[in-house]
């Protein structure tokens, strides 16, 4: 059973991620779901202030990976161009469940049948609101 939030705003997303990001230790895989423009980044500016990240936080859309230092690390992907399951999982390969480290994937849905362990978080849009979904799967 997961957790339910609505958000009104980038701003709420955004403290939403930073909530989210507080109950986050190190070694976890969070899979980001939604559409274009759902929230997935602000969310993961939320997380990222929580791990001590002191940078701009900005979408690896061309980069595919952004990294980020704080009291943890944090490694943000954007899979948005990649299709291929495989060369996802090898692209996160060295950075999955590092206990000194969060891993951030948008656009990772594809991953959830690779993995054994991860934070699923669905962003769905309804009219002006923002329902976030978190699913926890252990292995």
């Amino acid at each position: 059973m997961g957790s339910r939030y609505i958000s009104n705003s980038f701003e709420e997303t955004v403290r939403y991620g930073k909530a989210l990001g507080d109950s986050l230790t190190g070694g976890e895989v969070l899979l980001l779901t939604g559409v274009l423009g759902s929230g997935k980044t602000a969310l993961t500016k939320g997380i990222a202030e929580s791990a001590g990240v002191r940078e701009v936080v900005t979408s690896p859309s061309f980069t595919i990976m952004n990294e980020y230092s704080g009291r943890l690390l944090l490694y943000h992907f954007d899979f948005y161009r990649i299709d291929d399951e495989a060369e996802m999982e090898d692209l996160i390969g060295d950075f999955a469940y590092r206990e000194d480290a969060i891993v951030v994937i948008e656009w990772g849905e594809k991953l959830k049948d690779r993995l054994d362990s991860f934070v699923l978080v669905n962003i769905a849009l309804q009219n002006s609101e923002r329902i976030i979904t978190v699913t926890r799967r252990r292995a």
